[in-house]
């Protein structure tokens, strides 16, 4: 590719983080540094040679060479071709520092999940086997013992209480601030998931500030290579007036102006991150590549759930499910959702709030919704290896 095209390649792609705040993908024996593009973490295609791959760089994105197979990878699409077969990644190759780079999710998710005999991500860490299987990883031998029905896939909650620290979201006409309530709810959520055999990660557990992009990367480490995980970020509402009740927000591009200032207030928590990232356009051409429907539908399926389980019990109206470029959401390699469980500015609905009993219905109201989810849907990303 002539150097003029690929400077114009650069200048429409998303703009890359600043060196301090470049993720690292830690292998067994090595640390591979990234870049943040469009604050999802991305890695050189030369990161391969890890994992005893390699990695040719072509014209038009690159071809990799690893456990016996060849890759090809296409910049600015989210598209891999394995021999005839055509996988679809969460997010795009991109063009930094003039290679190409490919997100997070095809190292601590499709690799282990194609090749489970030959590399897996446990606490963060990709583990290569030390005795493989021949052949490639993707074929399992023929001709052994019969094997025993495997088990039910381990079933893992994040759950993400907004706001903390320094940052105090929204405060009520009581005095109580956002960051507060949805802990309590939050840790509620927890115990009950737990009881009911779940794996449960919080992203906070006390009163500290996380950073936005910081929150679904946690997620993906504490999910791994496991297929079956979801992403619930918790939070209270505000709005000038007497606006009231409750709402369930998947990650997609904004449609009206109510969903535009539900994430504008949101994300505004940025302003409390000491850190020096671009989080200007780069965010709303990430909204644009946005292409793994598989995610899509499954994060909308679960806020319709939400929405369905609270309104049993939720005296404010049911505002429905809705969608807006959520920062907390982008990256989450899983079902997604952000939930608004009520008006924390609303005088009513605050001293509602503030109450045990309402945290602990808001609680049992998410948990219902969790076990609903996945007894609908769980076969879906287990059957396609998600």
């Amino acid at each position: 590719m002539k150097l003029a095209s690929l400077l114009l390649l650069a200048a429409l792609l998303p703009a890359v983080a600043a060196a301090q705040d470049a993720p690292r993908l830690r292998f067994d024996q090595s640390t591979v540094t990234g870049r943040l593009v469009a604050s999802v973490p991305c890695y050189s295609v030369a990161a391969v040679e890890a994992a005893g791959g390699q990695a040719i760089v072509t014209e038009t994105g690159a071809r990799l060479l690893l456990f016996g197979d060849t890759i090809d990878v296409q910049l600015t699409s989210p598209f891999l071709r394995l021999g005839a077969e055509t996988v679809q990644l969460a997010h795009p190759v991109a063009l930094a520092d003039g290679e190409p780079c490919i997100p997070e999710q095809f190292f601590i998710q499709w690799l282990p999940t194609r090749y489970p005999s030959r590399i897996a991500y446990r606490e963060g860490v990709l583990r290569l086997a030390t005795s493989p299987a021949a052949g490639s990883g993707a074929t399992a031998a023929t001709g052994a013992a019969p094997t025993r029905p495997a088990a039910p896939p381990t079933r893992v909650v994040i759950i993400d209480p907004g706001h903390g620290g320094v940052d105090p979201g929204r405060i009520g006409p009581n005095g109580v601030p956002e960051k507060q309530v949805v802990l309590t709810i939050s840790r509620r959520l927890e115990q009950l998931l737990r009881a009911r055999g779940y794996e449960v990660h919080l992203t906070r557990t006390r009163d500290t500030l996380i950073a936005l992009a910081d929150r679904p990367r946690l997620a993906n480490r504490w999910k791994g290579d496991r297929p079956v995980a979801l992403f619930v970020s918790i939070h209270a509402n505000a709005a000038p007036g007497r606006a009231q009740g409750f709402e369930t927000f998947f990650l997609s591009d904004a449609r009206t102006e109510d969903e535009r200032r539900v994430a504008e207030m949101e994300n505004s928590a940025v302003e409390y991150e000491e850190q020096t990232q671009n989080h200007g356009t780069d965010f709303e051409q990430l909204l644009n590549t946005l292409r793994n429907d598989f995610y899509v539908r499954a994060s909308n399926d679960l806020a319709a759930v939400i929405q369905d389980q609270m309104a049993g019990f939720h005296p404010g109206p049911n505002r429905g499910v809705k969608r807006a470029g959520f920062r907390v959401l982008v990256g989450a390699i899983m079902p997604a959702v952000l939930v608004e469980v009520a008006f924390i500015s609303d005088r009513e609905e605050a001293r509602r709030l503030a109450t045990a009993e309402f945290q602990q219905q808001l609680a049992e109201g998410i948990a219902g919704a969790v076990d609903r989810f996945f007894a609908q849907n769980e076969h879906l990303w287990v059957e396609t290896g998600r």
